[in-house]
């Protein structure tokens, strides 16, 4: 028989000044008491070992006697939270998620300019953008600008010594007279939320290199770096939320210990 969880069930039976907290040989306690018809309470008081209603940790024991009036029973539930030997709290559940963040990247980066691209620039086409793009006060190199052409340092004939950009540097110039330097790419975060109960988390740090831990279905084709491990405490101070997340990209170029390049 599946049992409902206090908060769905009986939460309205629930006696004023409950739950109250209090310490065992090996954790901390939260006691709550109930009041109600005998048939509604029983069959949804909870076994021992499992969770209860948003009480940390599990339960450790169950109890009912009735009253006076037959038909009436008082209940307790006691759920009992348990640390580490190290003073970690308890693993008490994870969830998981996907999210993808907008990134701003040169255009230099986007796929259709980038290396086997549809308008794959050179080292030759960048450096001619480049030259475009500089300042030319001589006879003729703003005609030549507007043309999508530059005119060389060293040559003296103005405008008759323009060298015209590629068709996909022209292509990429244009982008820049319309203000397109850069694009909007999309980047997966991967996130792990990690409750704890009775005690903070593990020690855990951030920003280096690695797979995602234990991420289901994480996006293939990208590299990790750890981006943040944050540990929170809620109302209730013996749960704890560490929260965990990477962000993917094509290529992790380094991290706080490292880069990930080799010397020509």
């Amino acid at each position: 028989m599946e049992h409902l969880m206090a908060a769905e069930s009986i939460i309205s039976h629930k006696k004023p000044g409950f739950p109250k907290t209090g310490n065992s040989e090996s954790g901390t306690t939260s006691t709550v008491e109930y009041i109600g018809l005998a048939a509604s309470i029983n069959s949804a008081l909870p076994l021992v070992g499992e969770e209860w209603g948003d009480y940390p940790g599990f339960v450790k024991s169950v109890s009912f006697k009735p009253t006076e009036n037959a038909l009436i029973t008082d209940a307790t539930v006691v759920v009992e939270t348990i640390g580490d030997e190290e003073g970690n709290g308890t693993l008490a559940g994870i969830s998981y998620e996907i999210r993808w963040v907008t990134v701003s990247r040169s255009m230099y980066e986007h796929p259709q300019f980038a290396p086997n691209g549809q308008n794959a620039l050179t080292d030759a086409d960048i450096s001619d953008i480049k030259m475009w793009q500089l300042p030319d006060d001589r006879e003729g190199a703003d005609i030549a600008h507007n043309e999508f052409a530059y005119i060389p340092p060293g040559k003296d004939k103005g405008y008759s010594d323009k060298e015209p950009l590629s068709p996909d540097a022209r292509l990429f110039a244009k982008g820049i007279n319309l203000g397109q330097e850069t694009y909007e790419d999309k980047s997966p975060v991967a996130i792990k939320e990690s409750s704890y109960v009775n005690g903070p988390p593990p020690e855990t740090d951030a920003g280096l290199k690695q797979e995602p831990d234990g991420i289901p279905n994480i996006p293939s084709g990208y590299e990790w770096r750890k981006e943040a491990a944050d540990s929170t405490r809620g109302g209730n101070e013996t749960r704890w939320t560490l929260t965990e997340e990477w962000q993917g990209a094509k290529k992790v170029l380094s991290d706080r210990d490292e880069i990930f390049w080799e010397a020509p």
